[in-house]
Order: C-alpha cells, then structure tokens, then sequence
C-alpha cells in the first residue's frame, strides 16, 4: 500500500469513527464521493447534488419544517456555509445535523467543486449550551438576539465609563417592496448580508443585533457625533456595495443616552427607532438623531406604562366584538375580540395609543390573556342560554410564541369556562411569519393539533408571500383592508385578489376579509367566492353587552 493510500485510509477511519458524513462534488471532473455512512444511515446510495431537495432521491431527508432554513445554505455560494437543522433517518428517526458547505471558486469566479459535511448534533443540540445558542442568537443571519443585545449593553453601560456610547437603530427601505417582488428567500439573502456587514464592521467593545424582521440595532462608543455619522455612512456603503440588482437603501436614528441617566436597554432603542421615523422615505437624509421634540410623547407612553397594571387590575381594559358575518346568508359566523382602554378620568383611550407600547414592552402578554378569559367568559354566557355557538377570534402576540406556556394557559381556560378549543379563533399576524421561526411552527402544529383554529390575521400587510400559505400549518387566513383597498383599484390588484382568494380556498383554507366599507367591497367579494367579511359596512366594534342584542 503506497503512501497516498495509506493517508487515505487513515482519513477514512478517522471520519468512520467521528460519524462524520463527508461527500464532495467536482464540477469540473464530474467526480463525486460520498461516505459509505450516508447510505447506512439515510438508505440513500448517491448524491448527485450538494442541495439535496433539488433531487428526488434525497430530497425527503430535510425535515419538511426545516427546509427554508436549510436553503440559506445555498443562497450564496461562495466560502463556507453553516447551518444545523433536522434530517429524517432511513427509519424515520429525525435528528440534528450540522451541515458545512465548503464551496471553492476558480481565479474566474466558477464554482469548482464543493466538499461538505455532515455530523449529528442532536445531544448538543439538546445541551445547555446549544440552548443558550438559540436564546442568544437569531437563527437565520447568526447576529445576536435582542435579549442578547439588551444583556451586553446593560453591562457595558453599567461598567464601561471611561467612553461615550450611541445607540443607533436602523432597518431596510422599503423592505416589504423587496420580498414581494423578489420573493421571501432574497429578503433572507438581504437580511444575512446586512448581518455580514455589521460582523465586519462592528467590533468589540461595540455591539449589534436583529432586533426582529428587518430592524437592527448597535451600540457603539464615539467622542463627537462626527464619529457615529462617519461609522453609519462607511456602514451604509458596505451594505449598498452588494449583489443585488436592486438598491438596498437603509434609514437610521440615533439616542446618545445622558451621563448619569442610563435608560433601559429597549427605551433608548425606541427613542432611536422614533429619530428614525422623523426622516422615513426621505430622499434627502438617511439619519437622525432623537431630540426632545420626542419629549411629550416619551412622557405620554412613561405615564400609560405607569397606570397599565393598575388599569387591568381595576379592569379598565374593555372587550369590544366585531361581528364577522357569512357573505352568502347574511348570518353571524364568528366575532373578533379587541380591546379598549376606558379611563376613569380620561374617558376612552383609543388602541393605537396603547397597542404598540405593550407590544414593545412585553404587556401585551398580560392584556391579551386578560382578553382571552373575557372571551371565554361571553362564550360561556352564549352556552348557557342556549345561543348560538361559532369561534371566537383573540389575538396572539409574538411574546406568547416564545414563553412556552400558552398551551397551559389556554387548556386552563377551557377547563375553568368548559368549553371546546374550537369556540377559540387564534389569530396570529402574518410579520410574525417573517422570522421564519421552527419554534412557531412547531407550536402552531402543537395548538392546531388540540383543536384551535388558527387564522393569518393582516395578510397583505407584511411580505405576502404565497409560498407561506403551502407551509404554515393554518385553517383562516384574513385579508388586510389595505391590501383590498389597493388592489380594488385596479383591474390586476382584482386578479390577484380572485386567485389568492381560489388558491387558499383549494388550499382547504376558509377566507375572512377585514376592513369591509362600501357596497363595491362587497360586491366585489362576493363574486370572488369570499366566504366571510366583517367592517363597518356591517357592523363596528361594540361593548358586549350591546353584541348580545344582536341576532344569533
């Protein structure tokens, strides 16, 4: 045996004994090889390429819930790419593999050969250390969370004195524009280049994140502000130094915290993120810094953050129930909860004045179960006189999707009220689904495996995209009245509108439209093979007890 040979089995071995799958394609010679144990685990005896759901005989071994993770693999297929996602055994067993892709280019660009790896990383997957992995860092671009970003910043304020810091929050122009046109994966792609930048660019003591969908934030040290507008527009020109045949344009706000008056973590970003809104869409300039022209209303949320806890306990927050009625007969077949703020002193507080302040600060958790009890309450009431039963929709906000009790906590409440998990509606937004998160998925299986339905609220609102539909484990999906308002205004927003309407239908998905007005709303919608509508054309939102008046 000569040398080479000896080296070679050596290496065989080694890889034998680690349980590491190694396989790799030369796409000059046509060559490809792969390890004997591929076949011995996934009875699969040929790779022909390095995506496997791009081929019949291997494409069923991604894990289905995990396939759009596993394509970030090869949306940009140069250097080394991660990820770590589940594969399904040739007996069924689903496992944690780590997946390495290394993809080697010639002096002209071509794509040589590809080597990759695959090794079982379920037990770490399952350790503590890859959960707080998954707690710290976002799962698609690998920049840390803002949980992660909160901790470290809290620390570096707390014991870093000798610098001043900025906090500097920034998102995408126009980034919905983006994945509708270009479709949810390139807005991955962008997502992931704007994470390679800041790595780039940001180093430490100074620290960014994913804030969520497309906004992220960086905490940096500077000594003028000269300093942070060369570090945002060097940043920006990275970010629009890219492959893209389309412009990625960036926004920014900037919140210098006061000496000896360190806000918490999420408040100093929520005074960058409203410097930001001040030059939105502004062809001019592309960064502002917060001032106290933001004073009134910074003092109106700190005064409604003061009194929330006090309103729920005294049960200031009222439900108020739209009716959704059956476009074809007229009868009521279903209500949507919202909630109302009715001050003692200030009489009633509208939701747009409370909403987004509890969805930022993490309240909304308690006021949407506090909602969900008074829904299960007038369901109970219904029962009991004899009236008539259909679901009930609430609202799920994101914090529930990561807290892992929501599924206790709405068992609890049927128990205590009894009812059935279908007199519930679970309306999730359709941004939510931006994360592209197996931990929604997961529990979006789990509910609508105990018999809630689960309804895509605001769909047109966020990125559209119709692939979504095909993977999300849904039963209603609503259509956002601004979505009907735009596409009404044109004979091709009517088209689509027809067909999302025929696909979701062939998809056994019942269709529910909001925000419906006027006579050509309905019209329109009937002709479309709607099946249920609600809106003002219909009936307002109202107290409970002036629903029960109603005829059902």
């Amino acid at each position: 045996m000569g040398n080479h040979d000896f080296m070679e089995e050596m290496y065989l071995a080694a890889v034998r004994q680690l349980r590491t799958i190694v396989f790799e394609i030369n796409y000059i010679t046509g060559q490809k090889y792969c390890s004997p144990l591929f076949m011995e685990i996934f009875g699969v005896d040929t790779i022909r390429n390095d995506d496997f759901t791009a081929d019949e005989a291997t494409a069923k071994i991604v894990y289905q819930d995990d396939i759009e993770l596993y394509r970030t693999l090869f949306l940009n297929r140069q250097g080394e790419r991660v990820v770590t996602c589940r594969f399904v055994t040739k007996d069924g067993t689903i496992n944690w593999y780590k997946v390495t892709l290394q993809y080697d280019r010639d002096e002209a660009g071509e794509l040589v050969k590809v080597i990759g790896t695959m090794k079982d990383v379920s037990d770490e997957i399952r350790s503590s250390a890859a959960l707080r992995y998954q707690r710290d860092f976002d799962s698609l671009t690998g920049a840390p969370n803002s949980q992660k970003f909160d901790e470290e910043v809290t620390r570096i304020l707390e014991w870093d004195n000798g610098h001043k810091h900025a906090l500097v929050e920034f998102d995408i122009e126009k980034f919905k524009l983006i994945n509708d046109l270009f479709g949810m994966r390139v807005g991955d792609l962008v997502l992931i280049h704007i994470a390679d930048c800041l790595k780039e660019l940001v180093t430490v003591p100074n620290i960014y994140c994913r804030m969520h969908s497309d906004v992220f934030c960086i905490c940096i040290t500077y000594e003028t502000k000269g300093d942070i507008i060369r570090f945002i527009e060097k940043l920006k020109k990275r970010i629009e130094t890219n492959e893209f045949n389309f412009e990625v344009k960036t926004s920014y706000g900037v919140y210098l915290p006061e000496e000896n008056h360190i806000l918490a973590v999420n408040l100093m970003c929520d005074r960058a993120a409203l410097a930001k809104k001040r030059i939105k869409d502004s062809a001019m300039q592309f960064c502002a810094f917060y001032d106290e022209e933001y004073r009134n209303e910074i003092l109106k949320n700190n005064q409604i953050e003061a009194e929330m806890e006090l309103a729920l306990k005294e049960h200031q927050f009222v439900m108020y129930l739209q009716p959704k009625f059956n476009l074809e007969n007229g009868e009521i077949v279903g209500a949507e909860v919202l909630a109302r703020w009715k001050h003692p002193e200030k009489g009633m507080i509208q939701p747009n004045d409370f909403i987004p302040l509890f969805e930022r600060n993490g309240f909304i958790m308690k006021l949407d179960e506090y909602m969900w009890e008074e829904a299960c309450k007038a369901i109970q009431s219904w029962k009991n006189a004899g009236r008539k039963r259909f679901p009930v929709s609430v609202n799920v906000s994101r914090y529930h999707i990561y807290n892992h009790k929501i599924e206790s906590i709405l068992e609890n409440l049927l128990t205590k009220y009894d009812l059935n998990p279908g007199d519930l509606s679970l309306e999730i937004t359709e941004t939510m689904f931006f994360d592209n998160s197996n931990e929604l998925y997961f529990l979006l299986n789990r509910l609508q495996e105990m018999g809630f339905r689960l309804e895509v609220d605001d769909f047109g609102s966020g990125y559209s995209s119709l692939n979504m539909l095909r993977n999300v484990p849904v039963d209603v999906i609503k259509i956002d009245k601004g979505f009907l308002d735009d596409t009404l205004n044109s004979e091709k927003g009517k088209i689509v509108i027809r067909h999302t309407i025929a696909m979701a239908k062939e998809l056994q998905l019942q269709i529910i439209a909001e925000g419906v007005e006027t006579t050509e709303h309905v019209n329109f919608l009937k002709g479309s093979n709607c099946d249920v509508a609600q809106g003002f054309f219909f009936a307002k939102p109202m107290p409970l007890e002036e629903f029960n008046k109603l005829n059902f």
